[in-house]
C-alpha cells in the first residue's frame, strides 16, 4: 500500500511538472537572433586554355602575311564588389609552334576589350572605365589595367558585365611598326603565347 501510494504521488508530480513547464513556454516566448557575413563574390568566366594563336607566312623579300588571325576571347565577370580587370603576357616572345628557337616580339599584336553588357564602359555616370575604348593596347608582360569601375560602380553579373576581348595585327594601320617587323627575318609557321586576365577587387569608388 505504501509503495502504491508513492507511485500515485510520482505520477502526480510528472504531470504537474509537465503542466508547469507547458505553462512556462506558453507565457514565455524565447527570441533567438541570427547574424551572418557575406563573403565578397568576384567571378571571371573565361575559357581556362584560350591562347593567342597566330599563323605567318612569307610572301616575298621580308615581306609576310599574316594566315591566322588570334581568335577572340568572351569573357563575364560577376561580382558583389568594384572590380578592376588586368591583362598581362605569360610570355616573352610569340614563339613557332614547330621550332622554338623562332620568335616574334610580342608587340606584332595588339588588342582592345568590347564591351558586351548593360553596365556602360564610358561616358558620363559610366560604370565601367574601359582603358582600351577607342584605342589598342599592345600586348606586354607587364600587367595593364583595362577596365576599372567608373564613376558609378561595376558591381553586377554576367548580363551587366559581358565582354569581348579582341585581338588586333600592330603593324596593319601604322607602316613603322611594318618595317620594324619586316627585318626579323620570320620563319613561316604558326605562333602562340599564353595571356593571364587578372580580376582583383577595387577600393575606388
Amino acid at each position: 500500500m505504501f509503495f502504491t501510494s508513492v507511485k500515485y504521488f510520482l505520477i502526480i508530480g510528472l504531470i504537474t511538472s509537465f503542466w508547469q513547464l507547458k505553462t512556462f513556454a506558453q507565457d514565455h516566448i524565447m527570441e533567438v537572433g541570427v547574424s551572418t557575413t557575406l563573403e565578397s563574390m568576384l567571378i571571371l568566366n573565361v575559357d581556362p586554355d584560350v591562347s593567342v594563336d597566330l599563323g605567318i607566312m612569307e610572301v616575298g623579300d621580308n615581306l609576310y602575311q599574316v594566315t591566322k588571325y588570334p581568335e577572340d576571347v568572351a569573357f563575364s565577370i560577376e561580382s558583389t564588389e568594384n572590380w578592376s580587370l588586368s591583362i598581362s603576357s605569360t610570355d616573352d616572345y610569340f614563339t613557332c609552334i614547330d621550332d622554338s628557337s623562332c620568335k616574334v616580339p610580342l608587340d606584332f599584336v595588339s588588342f582592345y576589350i568590347e564591351n558586351k553588357g548593360t553596365n556602360w564602359d564610358n561616358g558620363l555616370f559610366s560604370d565601367i572605365a574601359n582603358r582600351t575604348k577607342d584605342t589598342t593596347l599592345t600586348l606586354s608582360t607587364k600587367k595593364k589595367t583595362v577596365l576599372v569601375n567608373g564613376n558609378k560602380n561595376n558591381i553586377g553579373g554576367a548580363d551587366e558585365n559581358s565582354f569581348v576581348l579582341r585581338w588586333k595585327i600592330s603593324f596593319e594601320d601604322n607602316l613603322i611598326k611594318m618595317d620594324k617587323f619586316s627585318d626579323l627575318k620570320i620563319k613561316d609557321g604558326y605562333y602562340k603565347a599564353n595571356f593571364y586576365l587578372t580580376l582583383t577587387e577595387s577600393n575606388s569608388k
